[in-house]
C-alpha cells in the first residue's frame, strides 16, 4: 500500500515537472498555459478522490441485495460536534447458490434508530458465533407497523415517503451447506 502511494506521488511530481517544462519552453498564449495548469490540478483532486476508495474507506454505495455479514459498527450521532452518525457493514456479496464471493467490502449508510437497533442485534448474534446472511427489504416498516399505518386514517396530509422508500435490512442464520449425495457401490 505504501508503495502504491509513493508511486502515485512520483507520478504526480513527474506530470507537474513535465507541465512546468512545457509551459516554460512553448510560446502558447498565457490563457492556454493557465488552462493546462487548472486542468492538471483538477485531475490531481479527482484522482485523489477516486483513490480514496482504494484506501479502505467505507463506500456510500448501496449494499448488495443479498450478502454475508462479517461485522457491524454503529457510530451514533454526536450532538456536541453535530456529526450525523453512520452504520458501517463489512460484507461479502452472495452468488446464486447463496455462497459468499469476492473480497469483503465496507459499506456505510446514514444512521437511523431502527437500522441501528437491527445492526446491534446482528452484531450480538455475530459475537455469539452465529454466521449471518443479510438481505435488503424495500419495506421501511415491519409488517405489523405497515398494517397499522394502512389501517389508520391520515387524511390527505399523509407523507408518501413514509410508505417504503427507506431500505430495511433483515438478517438470517446461514443455512448449513448442502452435501452431495453419497454414491452407492
Amino acid at each position: 500500500m505504501i508503495g502504491a502511494l509513493v508511486g502515485l506521488a512520483l507520478a504526480y511530481a513527474a506530470l507537474a515537472a513535465l507541465l512546468a517544462h512545457l509551459n516554460l519552453r512553448t510560446r502558447l498564449p498565457r490563457a492556454v498555459k493557465a488552462g493546462a495548469i487548472v486542468v492538471v490540478t483538477g485531475l490531481y483532486v479527482g484522482a485523489w478522490q477516486a483513490h480514496k476508495g482504494l484506501l479502505g474507506w467505507a463506500t456510500p454505495e448501496s449494499l448488495p441485495d443479498q450478502f454475508r455479514l462479517h461485522w457491524v459498527t454503529v457510530d451514533e450521532p454526536d450532538k456536541a460536534s453535530g456529526g450525523a452518525g453512520a452504520i458501517y457493514f463489512w460484507v461479502r456479496e452472495l452468488d446464486e447458490a447463496g455462497l459468499a464471493q469476492g473480497a469483503p467490502r465496507a459499506y456505510s449508510i446514514p444512521w437511523d434508530e431502527a437500522t441501528a437497533e437491527e445492526a446491534a442485534e446482528a452484531l450480538a448474534r455475530l459475537q455469539e458465533g452465529e454466521p449471518l446472511n443479510g438481505f435488503l427489504s424495500r419495506q421501511a416498516l415491519a409488517p405489523e407497523a405497515q398494517a397499522e399505518i394502512e389501517g389508520a386514517d391520515y387524511g390527505s396530509g399523509f407523507d408518501s415517503a413514509m410508505s417504503g422508500d427507506r431500505p430495511r435490512f433483515e438478517f438470517s442464520r446461514v443455512p448449513p451447506p448442502a452435501l452431495p449425495a453419497k454414491a452407492m457401490p
